[in-house]
């Protein structure tokens, strides 16, 4: 057992008292007499405070105190002068020999101590693992225990998992044997097969999920007293079946009376009952199920087999299943034939619908061509008094509206089909905006309402067919003057619109202090042939403008709505639509024409100046052949005037033609046959005039040969402005 290390104070003050006392001793108490080894007694006191320092500090004290003694305080009577030097040599070698003797007892004694410290750390660590050690043997005794019973719990429940697996697998079998079923169903369904096809595939797959000792699957459908195999599958040991099967004192008659499965297990052992194979036929054994179609039994679906055999529950069960889905492929199958057959009735009448309306629209069409081409015509005749033109004005502004709804009608087919035809191109809402107001103006005025525009839009540009944006704006302007009293106003005004994340767009609103809108009517008054207000019929019109503006709009990749405060509120309707970046060469932003320029793109000196043009005139309609020929003659034309195809032939080999005109019912041929002969044999060019506008009648002209197709009734500056156009327009254009 080791002494502890004093402090450094404590001990640097005991062993350097200890060195100055020795010191005294050896130099002044017994200064006579030498002692050579006797310095090496007080440097034993530094292995007690183990300071190197020390040891060092007192050797250099001893020697000191030597040379001293010797060469200051020894008489000189003591020692000789050789004898002083080697006394002083001695004593200078023992006290340093002493010094280093004790410096290593020290280091030995620090290194021990390290040692013994080292040990004792490994053996308090040794002591500590060995603790742990016991621990944990105790724990993996414990857990060795809760081991053993955790395995005498897996091993039960490995037991439990065995038994589940194995009813798994039954019910997976079951599962795979159903989906086999349905993948057939799915797949008859997807091939569209027939529904014998559709059972023939059922009736494979029970087969094959039953196996042994099924050999055959048959559906059989009741027919009167009868029972008719529609559909079959089996094995060839069973050999044929019979399509028909008895169903008097049969097993299937019983099973549709009594509505459940039953089975016979040997006909052999059941002469009463009636088969179609006679007990000594292939088939000794039949399972019968019910198969239901919309709640009754319409017949039977059988298994057979050629032993006696005695069914399963589970062969009951899935036979039953696969009856089932019979039942609902049968029932799947009627009601598709159903839908089918209205189908085809609906398209036909559909079909139907569209032809009569073509009809129609060419009928009404035709006598309004030469009523409004001649009210057109003398309304502008100044030999006229003013009352009598302007009565001509009303009845030419009548008749366009007859037209309009015509028109209307048309693109309500045009719009249910999805073909509504849309041309567009940068156009200038302003000006489109200001001939729509010019249309309704003379209405507005007979009604005293006060008609204004407030065009505040900066950028009127726009990327729209002109002649359908004018006909929403239009549409929207006479839905205002119908519906405002008298005295009243209507402002159209025009700003643009930026949303956030969206790009600029027009914003143009129609607002009128008319009879209003019922809030629960907004939406419903955009629906064809609705109208705001019950009895608002009485205003006239057939509730079309609105939805076909909406139509409009959104082939526009616009917005089109409806705001009123409620009855006798007024209302206001507001588009939106994309802006074009730039508005239209020659129009400025205030909707005012640059350049003398037109927005049908006919400058004045173009309607002004007529080419010599020679036209072949064809028109089976007396009425209207007269007007034509009248007007395009007073225009400036030579025209030669005919009925039929037979004599626009002749008129066409005997002379020289820059222009064909002609109606497309003609009496002895289509005009699109003439027009085709016409620009193969004579390389005319020409303009249809018809009262069917359909697209697929603009098609047939186009494929005939005809630049333009004017849709009756026209006005005569429209010809005007066609003839001009298709002298370097190859293609077929609409009006």
């Amino acid at each position: 057992m080791s002494l502890a290390r004093p402090t450094a104070f404590p001990a640097s003050i005991a062993a350097f008292g200890i060195a100055f006392l020795w010191i005294y001793i050896r130099t002044y108490v017994f200064q006579d007499m030498v002692f050579p080894l006797t310095y090496v007694l007080p440097l034993m006191v530094c292995v007690w405070t183990r300071m190197k320092w020390q040891v060092w500090t007192m050797a250099a004290l001893f020697v000191t105190a030597s040379v001293s003694k010797i060469l200051w305080i020894l008489p000189d009577h003591v020692l000789s002068s050789s004898e002083q030097n080697w006394f002083l040599a001695a004593t200078i070698f023992n006290s340093l020999m002493g010094a280093a003797v004790v410096h290593a007892i020290i280091r030995l004694r620090d290194g021990l101590e390290h040692r013994n410290a080292v040990i004792s750390a490994q053996n308090s660590e040794l002591e500590v693992q060995a603790e742990e050690l016991f621990q944990q043997n105790e724990e993996i005794k414990a857990q060795n225990e809760e081991l053993e019973q955790q395995k005498e719990e897996i091993e039960s429940q490995s037991e439990e998992a065995s038994r589940q697996n194995e009813e798994l697998v039954e019910a997976n079998q079951r599962l795979n044997n159903r989906e086999d079923i349905l993948q057939g169903m799915l797949d008859a369904t997807r091939n569209q097969d027939s529904q014998a096809q559709a059972l023939g595939n059922l009736c494979q797959h029970l087969l094959k999920i039953l196996g042994s000792p099924a050999a055959a699957v048959a559906v059989l459908q009741r027919n009167g007293g009868e029972l008719e195999m529609v559909a079959h599958v089996k094995n060839p040991e069973v050999g044929e079946l019979p399509q028909v099967w008895p169903l008097k004192d049969s097993l299937g008659e019983k099973v549709i009376e009594q509505d459940r499965t039953a089975y016979v297990s040997d006909f052999v052992q059941a002469p009463e009952l009636a088969a179609p194979f006679g007990p000594s036929g292939a088939v000794r054994s039949i399972l019968a199920t019910p198969v239901r179609m919309g709640g009754a039994t319409h017949g039977i679906m059988v298994v057979c087999s050629t032993v006696e055999t005695h069914w399963t529950q589970d062969c009951f069960r899935m036979v039953e299943w696969v009856a089932a889905q019979c039942g609902l492929m049968a029932e799947t199958a009627h009601w598709q034939q159903m839908l089918k057959d209205r189908a085809r009735e609906l398209e036909q009448a559909s079909r139907a619908k569209d032809n009569f309306l073509a009809a129609l629209s060419h009928e009404l069409r035709t006598p309004l061509t030469p009523v409004l081409m001649a009210a057109a015509s003398l309304s502008e005749d100044e030999r006229l008094p003013e009352d009598v033109r302007t009565q001509l004005g009303m009845i030419e502004r009548n008749i366009g509206l007859e037209a309009r709804l015509i028109d209307d009608l048309l693109d309500l087919t045009r719009i249910a089909k999805g073909k509504l035809p849309l041309r567009p191109q940068l156009c200038d809402s302003h000006s489109l905006i200001s001939l729509a107001m010019e249309i309704v103006r003379d209405d507005a005025h007979e009604k005293g309402l006060v008609l204004e525009r407030e065009f505040y839009a900066q950028k009127c540009g726009l990327m729209a067919d002109p002649s359908r944006f004018q006909q929403v704006i239009w549409n929207l302007l006479r839905n205002a003057v119908k519906f405002t009293p008298k005295g009243g106003k209507i402002t159209i005004r025009t700003r643009d619109e930026a949303v956030a994340g969206e790009a600029p767009s027009l914003r143009i609103e129609v607002t009128d202090t008319g009879i209003g809108i019922a809030q629960g009517a907004i939406e419903r008054i955009f629906q064809p042939f609705e109208q705001a207000h019950e009895g608002e019929h009485r205003f006239g019109g057939l509730g079309l403008g609105l939805s076909i503006a909406r139509a409009i709009v959104d082939l526009h990749q616009g917005r089109i709505s409806a705001e009123s405060g409620g009855p006798d509120q007024g209302a206001t309707f507001i588009v939106q639509l994309p802006g074009a970046t730039e508005a239209p060469a020659g129009i400025s932003n205030n909707g005012e024409r640059r350049n003398g320029t037109s927005p049908q793109g006919c400058t004045p000196e173009e309607m002004g100046s007529v080419p010599p043009l020679h036209i072949l005139l064809v028109e089976d309609h007396d009425a209207t052949l007269q007007v034509l020929t009248r007007l395009l003659i007073r225009t400036g034309y030579r025209v030669t005037s005919v009925n039929t195809i037979t004599a626009a032939k002749s008129e066409a080999e005997a002379n020289r033609f820059d222009l064909v005109i002609s109606d497309l019912g003609l009496p002895d041929g289509s005009g699109n046959e003439l027009m085709e002969k016409l620009r193969d044999q004579h390389g005319l060019r020409g303009i249809a005039l018809s009262g069917y506008g359909m697209e697929e009648d603009v098609d047939r002209s186009r494929k005939s040969g005809f630049q333009a197709h004017l849709i009756k009734p026209i006005e005569m500056n429209q010809l005007r402005r066609t003839i001009l156009s298709v002298l370097s327009l190859p293609e077929v254009q609409v009006a």
